[in-house]
Formats: structure tokens, C-alpha cells, sequence
């Protein structure tokens, strides 16, 4: 059995030589292993670190894609079986599809990043849309989204949209046109080869090369600045640049005789495979990688933790104190308190102190609203503190001030109407907060604040000063500090 058929890609019968069955053992082989990936990836889809980078619609991407390689794969083993009909829908569906969810998912650093950016300068709040009548409440509802949604979901839903167009200009040029079906109304029927050619196939490859040609370059110069610690911008960049060469390739040789000879056994389609491949490679291993290296460094620290406290421990002991055990240093406690006491440190430090550390938050991590979060839940808890254990003042008037601040914290932080950057928390407990506060929070405005001290505030409201007066140690039935 020859390597290669003389005759090639000549859509005459099934070419099974070498380079066919090579091509077919490859395209079983990368399937196996990118699905075993994948499979790795959507099972840490929830981990913190990857968390934001929206990981569904990067596996969808990947395996829309995917399809579109496993058929340019097996086109040069098929050479002919494979009709043009299937190849128009394919190159018209699921390449410029799969390139568009593709950037949709690169934006996800962009937009992130933006909406980082609004906590340094912007209020945490965004009003509850008004009206009088159903049609002033909706177009006031409308207005607002517009002028105060995710930029995200503006985006996925434009994604949305140019994949309708796609899909309604591809089925208007399947029906008109005669190389594809006997009741057309232009061009004439043809060979198979030949259907491969003429203007039937110039939007399929207009919409895929906007996204890689326009939108790819735009999302490299706007992400130019960002400096994140989880090298997302790195992989973005390497991804976007891997889509750019194939459409050239393909459209020389598809309407130039000069590559006639390759065509015939590197089909015009596969001019697109090795960017594919790195794409995918890039968007998959570079999120198990960060994975994988948060719990190497988690790891780390806690061993280093660890090993503090146990010297320290040691240390108060005296040279004469007993080595203590393994399964005495795991369950060392005074391990876990070094990281939150430093964070309560830092919350309670200065202004300068505390806003160096949230813009680090915000422009390297991407999690400025937990900080702002754990800021104000300390808070609301010295503050429960200091009334119920140092005040002799009234229990339901102190009760009611403090769930107007929890309201205030659910407002501007966790639902997702009214925060500007909501934080990520389970669903359940969502729905549970949701439950307890949302009748009051429909009703209520909190105050404006942003996030940046000029100087220390105390719950964002300003509060009448109560008459400091000590009490004997409180009784056994006093209020339980919150938990």
C-alpha cells in the first residue's frame, strides 16, 4: 500500500493509503485525548482561579470546533463520500460559530478586567428600575440594562445574534442557489469539485475572518495593559494569534491554481487544522494549568504556615519542649489564624495601606469585591460587638439598625439587581439570602459609597452618635456575637 495516491484528492473513490489512514489514527487519537481534558476541565469548572473565565462556554467552543477539525480530517480519506452540501453547512456553521464563541470567551479577560475597573471608581450600586405603568416599568428597565448591565452579557448576546444572522444568511444561499439543489435560482449544478468554488462560500469565510481579523486585533490592543497574575493575558494573546494564519492559506487555495499540487493531498480546509489545534491546546491546558498550580501553592503555604507555628510554638516552650507529632501539626490551630488575623490587619489599617492592597485586588487578581465584602462584614460585626456587649441601649432599636446595614451589604454586594459586581457565592445560599432580605431591599436605597477610603467610614452610614455608657459584663441572655 503506497503512502500517497497518485491520483490524490481526485473525488474518486475512498483514499485509504498511508496519509488517509495516518489522518483518520489522528483525528480518533486527538478526539480521545482533548475529550479526556475537557472532561478534567469541566470537573474543576468551579475552582476559584478559573472560575471567571467562564469555563461552559469554553468547552463549547472547543468541541464546536473540534467537530469542524474531525471533518476536515477525514475529507481526504472519503475523497468524494463526503458531499458538498454537508462541507457548505459545516464551513458555514460550525467554523465561523465555533471562531465566535471562541473570542467570545477571550473577551471574558477584557470584561472582567472592566468590570474591575468600575469598582476603583464607581459606586457599588446600581438602582432598581421604576414606573408608574408596565410600559414606563419595562422601557425604564431596558434603559437601565442598557446603561448598567455586564458588559458581558451585552456582548453574549451580540455573540448571539451575528450567530442568527450567520445561520439565516447560510440557509437563504443554500436554497437559491442550483449547485446545492434543483430549485435554486442562480449559479448552475456543477462536479464536486468545482462546487467547491464561487461566491456561495465568501460569507462563511467573511463572518469567520471578522472575528479573527477584526475582533482578534481589537481584543489584543485593549487587553495591551493588563498585567494579571494568572498569565491570562499570555494565553489570550497566543490563542488569538494561532486563529490568524489558516483563512490565507485557505483562500489561495481555494481560488488559486498555484497551490494545486498541495491541494491534493493537504485539502484547503486543513490549512485551518494547526491553528485549531493550538487553540484548543491553549484554551484547555492553560486553565488545568492554573489549576494545578494554585493547589501546588496552596499546598505550600500551608506547610509554610505550618512550620510557623510550630516554631513559634517551640519557641514559647522552651528548648525542652516535646516534638510534637505529625497529626499534631496538621491540626494546629494557630496555623489557620495567621492569614485572616494579617487580613483584618490590612482592613483595619489606614487608607493608604488598605487601598494599595484593593488595587491589587482589582487589577491583578480580579476579586476587588470580595475585599470590599469581608470589609464591610467585619465591620458590621465590631459593630454587633460594640452595641450589644459595651451599650445600654435598646435591644429593638439596635436590632432593626443592624439589618438595615445587612440589607445595605446584600444590596450593593450579593444581588445581582442592585451590585454593580456582584460576589460569586453557592446558589443555596443565594436563594437563602434572597429569602431573607429581598422584601426589605426592594424598598430601600443604601448610601453611595466607593470602595477607595479617603478615610475610615463606619458601615457607609451616617449615624446618629449613641450615648456611650458602660454596663456591668453582660448576662448569660444577651445577644450570641454573630457567627
Amino acid at each position: 500500500m503506497p503512502f500517497l495516491n497518485p491520483g490524490g484528492h481526485d473525488f474518486i473513490g475512498a483514499n485509504l493509503d498511508g496519509w488517509g489512514i495516518l489522518q483518520m489514527v489522528f483525528a480518533i487519537v486527538y478526539t480521545l485525548v482533548l475529550l479526556v481534558l475537557c472532561a478534567l476541565l469541566w470537573k474543576q469548572r468551579n475552582h476559584p482561579i478559573i472560575r471567571m473565565r467562564k469555563i461552559p462556554m469554553a468547552i463549547a467552543a472547543v468541541l464546536v470546533l473540534h467537530v469542524y477539525l474531525v471533518i476536515v480530517l477525514i475529507v481526504y480519506p472519503l475523497n468524494g463520500y463526503f458531499p458538498c452540501n454537508a462541507e457548505f453547512w459545516i464551513m458555514s456553521i460550525y467554523l465561523p460559530i465555533g471562531v465566535g464563541l471562541f473570542q467570545a470567551q477571550n473577551q471574558q479577560l477584557l470584561l472582567i478586567s472592566r468590570g474591575q475597573q468600575v469598582l476603583l471608581t464607581q459606586d457599588v450600586y446600581k438602582p432598581l428600575p421604576s414606573g408608574k405603568t408596565r410600559w414606563q416599568y419595562y422601557r425604564n428597565k431596558f434603559i437601565i440594562w442598557c446603561k448598567s448591565s455586564k458588559e458581558q452579557d451585552a456582548f453574549e448576546g451580540f455573540i448571539a445574534l451575528g450567530m442568527l444572522v450567520q445561520f439565516l444568511g447560510s440557509l437563504l444561499i443554500y436554497v437559491i442557489s442550483r449547485k446545492f439543489n434543483a430549485y435554486g435560482v442562480v449559479s448552475q449544478p456543477t462536479t464536486q469539485a468545482l462546487c467547491r468554488r464561487g461566491w456561495e462560500w465568501a460569507p462563511s469565510i467573511i463572518w469567520q475572518a471578522a472575528w479573527n481579523y477584526i475582533a482578534g486585533p481589537y481584543l489584543l490592543w485593549k487587553i495591551r495593559m493588563i498585567r494579571d497574575i494568572y498569565n491570562w493575558r499570555l494565553q489570550t494573546t497566543l490563542a488569538i494569534l494561532a486563529s490568524l494564519p489558516g483563512t490565507p492559506f485557505w483562500l489561495a487555495a481555494v481560488y488559486s491554481n498555484s497551490l494545486n499540487g498541495v491541494s491534493k493531498y493537504w485539502v484547503p480546509p486543513m490549512w485551518f487544522v494547526p491553528g485549531l489545534i493550538t487553540m484548543q491546546m491553549i484554551t484547555v491546558l492553560s486553565a488545568l494549568f492554573q489549576v494545578w498550580r494554585s493547589q501546588r501553592q496552596a499546598k505550600e503555604v500551608d506547610g509554610a504556615l505550618n512550620e510557623f507555628a510550630i516554631k513559634k510554638h517551640v519557641g514559647i516552650a522552651g528548648p525542652n519542649a516535646s516534638i510534637m507529632t505529625t497529626s499534631t501539626k496538621t491540626k494546629n490551630s494557630g496555623s489557620s489564624r495567621v492569614p485572616m488575623k494579617a487580613m483584618e490587619d490590612c482592613l483595619t489599617s489606614n487608607g493608604l495601606e488598605y487601598n494599595a492592597f484593593y488595587h491589587f485586588c482589582t487589577t491583578k487578581t480580579f476579586n476587588g469585591e470580595n475585599l470590599v465584602f469581608l470589609d464591610r462584614a467585619i465591620k458590621f460585626k465590631l459593630e454587633w460587638h460594640r452595641i450589644f456587649n459595651l451599650l445600654n441601649v435598646s435591644p429593638d432599636t439596635t436590632r432593626l439598625s443592624l439589618y438595615r446595614d445587612a440589607v445595605d451589604i446584600y444590596l450593593t454586594l450579593i444581588w445581582d439587581k442592585t451590585a454593580n459586581y456582584p460576589i460569586n457565592i453557592p446558589s443555596n445560599i443565594s436563594r437563602d439570602l434572597n429569602t431573607l432580605f429581598q422584601s426589605a431591599a426592594a424598598s430601600r436605597k443604601p448610601p453611595c459609597i466607593t470602595p477607595l477610603r479617603q478615610q475610615r467610614h463606619t458601615l457607609g452610614r451616617t449615624r446618629r452618635p449613641l450615648q456611650l455608657r458602660r454596663r456591668p459584663p453582660p448576662s448569660p441572655h444577651a445577644a450570641p456575637f454573630p457567627r
